[in-house]
């Protein structure tokens, strides 16, 4: 059986197998990669403008379910509460955001934990220029923003007085002295308290919208993906690949066996429709050819072959499975 797999016709057959299989493997690949996409990368309901406390109550965690909704707030700004956080990136040149405190109106007594008024950090924009830092509006204000989950507080590594290494609420309570909301705001859009806030008719913010102060730069964010799940469509493509894969070698592993069996038990797996015979002497089968009236032998056929061109008479010879005989001689 080694002898047929080494075959150069065996070996032709492995080659192509092999090829075939690798290209259903990478097609398997892509397949997998592509079932862990998101199938939702974002919720058209997040980016319609809602009133904070419509997504969000005071004390409560900001969840990917609440993070990300595009909310409205009015408040007043404390003007002496803004700081900058440096190492933002805007089009990839470095600058800062510019943070403010909120305080939200008619907040007081929405939360158990205080009595007084409670505030959201508002990351204003961006700033390329630590001399370019705006004051805040001192007017009372509308504000209109995509809602974050808070960052991870850090140590302030020898930061000039104002600036902040991360925009955490849980840090930002203590610089600010006041009960903050657990995540922070990106404005959008910012507009006096008393005029109403640009948005469309299906209640999203128009491109072109920003805060008051020109200077400052619209955060880039968008939201982020809604939904991880696995698409089983994709998976189940994988592994049908896979199986094609595994297939493809099959094939040529088959045709190596049912070649070595041919040659163990010719009779066995050489059966046509019609009459044909075995010559003991050339170790071979023949058939009778109805349109060219003689007998020819099976060329794929392995067969102890004599050194004369010549072939001897097939008299009387009778296959074990059709019990036909005949007469005549084969050419």
């Amino acid at each position: 059986m080694l002898k047929i797999a080494l075959s150069p016709r065996s070996l032709a057959f492995l080659t192509v197998s092999l090829i075939i299989a690798a290209l259903f493997v990478v097609l398997s690949m892509w397949q997998l990669s592509s079932s862990g996409q998101a199938t939702v990368v974002a919720d058209p309901d997040k980016d319609t403008v809602k009133p904070l406390a419509d997504v969000i109550k005071p004390g409560e965690v900001v969840t990917p379910s609440s993070a990300d909704h595009t909310v409205e707030i009015s408040g007043t700004y404390d003007p002496a509460s803004t700081v900058v956080i440096p190492g933002r990136l805007h089009d990839g040149a470095d600058g800062y955001w510019v943070v403010s405190e909120l305080v939200v109106q008619d907040s007081a007594g929405l939360w158990e934990a205080t009595d007084g008024p409670i505030s959201i950090p508002v990351a204003r924009g961006w700033i390329g220029s630590i001399d370019q830092v705006p004051a805040a509006p001192s007017e009372p204000v509308t504000v209109a923003g995509r809602l974050l989950p808070p960052e991870a507080p850090l140590k302030n590594e020898d930061l000039p007085e104002g600036q902040l290494p991360s925009l955490s609420p849980a840090q930002l309570t203590n610089v600010w002295n006041a009960p903050l909301y657990s995540g922070y705001v990106a404005a959008a859009a910012e507009v006096p308290a008393t005029s109403t806030l640009p948005v469309t008719d299906q209640g999203t913010l128009p491109p072109g919208t920003s805060v008051m102060s020109g200077e400052l730069l619209e955060l880039e964010i968008d939201q982020q993906p809604t939904d991880t799940s696995l698409n089983m469509l994709n998976l189940f493509y994988a592994l049908e690949w896979i199986v094609f894969a595994g297939f493809a070698v099959f094939l040529w592993w088959r045709f190596v066996r049912d070649e070595y069996l041919r040659r163990q038990d010719p009779q066995k797996y050489f059966y046509l429709e019609g009459d044909y015979f075995w010559d003991e002497k050339e170790q071979s089968f023949y058939y009778w050819d109805e349109h060219d009236q003689c007998y020819y032998y099976f060329d794929d056929q392995p067969a102890a072959r004599t050194t004369s061109d010549a072939k001897p008479a097939a008299e009387n010879r009778t296959h074990p499975e059709h019990g036909a005989s005949h007469e005549r001689t084969h050419p």
